[in-house]
């Protein structure tokens, strides 16, 4: 053994393959001291969390809720799965969490439209120029969003409805068409109907944008060019429709 001159031998020479081992053990002891509260709770690493999220997003656009594993997202995280699951318990959670954000994104505008507009064609617009621009930069969520609906519509609509507040204003919406009926100003028509032609007309382009991109022969760019038009397109026919003078643009 080696050792010097009147000392014993050392714990390296007597234990070589633990030593390497308890110094290993000795460092992770450091760190999660490091991580802990006097009190003994774990401290929350912020950008662990975000990189979950982020992680998160871009499985469910492709897999839906159905089709995610929580195995998934914690590898695109690159973390371990029991951290994943120290930070979200389930993979409904995290949906949940990520969906409320992405519709808390717009549905504020959305209401504000709704409570503030003091005419149909104002409403019709301004519901134009939010919903398509929030769908443009956020392409692959419209059809994540239509086949949640049809696998899961219950958890989707408290999504939606989880501040306790009407997602979209469809009560204020109604009140309004029936009042502008009433006055003259549009012809008869069921409010229902308008908002579904409103829905439709918008949110179409991006569930064929894939197809639409090849009947059409555009690329991306030409795409995106082809849907800024199409809010002006989709005001106009939409105004005419009810026999409404255009508002300016």
């Amino acid at each position: 053994m080696n050792g010097s001159p009147g000392q014993g031998p050392r714990l390296p020479d007597i234990f070589p393959e633990k030593f390497g081992i308890l110094i290993l053990i000795n460092e992770v002891c450091i760190k999660f001291n490091h991580m802990v509260k006097p009190d003994g709770q774990l401290i929350e690493d912020p950008t662990t969390e975000e990189r979950i999220i982020a992680a998160a997003k871009g499985v469910f656009l492709e897999k839906g809720m159905a089709g995610a594993r929580m195995q998934d997202i914690a590898d695109r995280a690159g973390i371990n799965k029991a951290l994943l699951h120290y930070y979200f318990r389930n993979k409904e959670k995290l949906f949940l969490i990520i969906f409320r954000e992405q519709v808390q994104s717009f549905l504020p505008q959305i209401q504000a439209i709704f409570s503030t507009a003091p005419d149909l064609p104002t409403v019709i617009r301004g519901f134009v120029h939010a919903y398509m621009p929030m769908m443009a930069r956020q392409p692959y969520l419209a059809p994540f969003i239509i086949h949640e609906i049809n696998q899961n519509p219950q958890t989707m609509w408290e999504a939606l409805n989880y501040a306790g507040s009407e997602p979209f204003p469809i009560h204020a919406f109604c009140q309004l068409v029936d009042r502008e009926i009433r006055e003259g100003r549009i012809r008869p028509i069921d409010p229902h109907q308008l908002w579904t032609h409103m829905m439709g007309l918008c949110l179409f382009p991006f569930l064929g944008r894939p197809l639409m991109k090849i009947v059409f022969q555009y690329d991306d760019p030409q795409f995106d060019q082809f849907l800024d038009q199409r809010q002006e397109e989709v005001i106009l026919l939409l105004v005419s429709s009810l026999c409404l003078k255009p508002v300016d643009a």
